[in-house]
């Protein structure tokens, strides 16, 4: 008792003369999410989305997410396992992708990856994708590598991924400036270039797509606002093609 009392004194004399670290723990998050859909038959649907998620940052970090969806039993969605290298991360785990990105993403091409082993270099990064995690690490399915010029308003990222199973690659490029941008991808399993432009507009963010056969294939809007602290995002796509709407309402409370 009386060392952890000088101990005490001692800390207090130099607490305005040395700064302690503050301890870090994990982080811990989750979101409820109700989409609501009208069918063909014009009913309209929900669907609820219960997540959870813990993240614990530093100079090694880990996170994973859980996810039931319309009360089925809770499964794993994505994980990841990393660590700080020189001025970037190291990680492995299924872990999202490092692809180019769109809002409807109906034609463009958008190659699927699994678990994967991800450095991130800032503006660089390189994926190397497992085909068998579970079985057989030394199963490399496809590797994939992005790069990004510009900052602020004004960026361009290019992005390739090479399927080495079936020894053909997928390209894609993504520019914005400002608040409009557009992706154009072209896959060698197809022979096809496909486009979408997108941009965000006083809240409101629209998109329009198509490829090289037919440019106008969909255009959709949605807004998304804070109502009391609950997420609510209408939406629409209109399927040009088939002159189908498809309206939705997403609200989410996140936590």
């Amino acid at each position: 008792m009386a060392a952890f009392a000088a101990t005490m004194v001692v800390t207090s004399a130099f607490a305005e003369e040395a700064t302690v670290a503050p301890v870090t723990g994990p982080v811990l998050g989750g979101s409820i999410e109700l989409k609501f859909k009208e069918d063909a038959a014009g009913d309209w649907g929900a669907t609820n989305t219960i997540g959870a998620s813990i993240t614990m940052p530093g100079t090694a970090f880990a996170s994973f997410n859980v996810e039931s969806v319309d009360g089925a039993t809770a499964q794993l969605d994505e994980w990841q396992l990393g660590t700080e290298v020189n001025d970037g991360t190291v990680s492995i785990g299924k872990q999202g992708d490092i692809w180019v990105a769109a809002e409807g993403e109906h034609t463009i091409h958008n190659p699927k990856m699994d678990e994967s082993i991800q450095l991130n270099m800032g503006k660089a990064a390189v994926a190397v994708e497992f085909g068998d995690f579970t079985n057989d690490v030394s199963d490399i399915e496809a590797v994939a590598g992005a790069l990004t010029f510009g900052a602020g308003s004004a960026t361009l990222k290019g992005a390739i991924d090479y399927d080495l199973d079936a020894s053909k690659y997928t390209l894609g490029a993504r520019a914005d400036v400002d608040a409009i941008g557009g992706v154009l991808t072209y896959a060698e399993t197809t022979e096809k270039f496909a486009y979408e432009v997108d941009g965000t507009v006083y809240g409101i963010t629209a998109y329009i797509n198509g490829d090289e056969d037919d440019m106008t294939r969909n255009l959709g809007a949605s807004y998304a606002y804070d109502f009391n602290g609950i997420e609510l995002e209408p939406s629409v796509n209109y399927d040009m093609n088939a002159e189908d709407f498809a309206p939705a309402v997403t609200a989410t409370f996140s936590f």
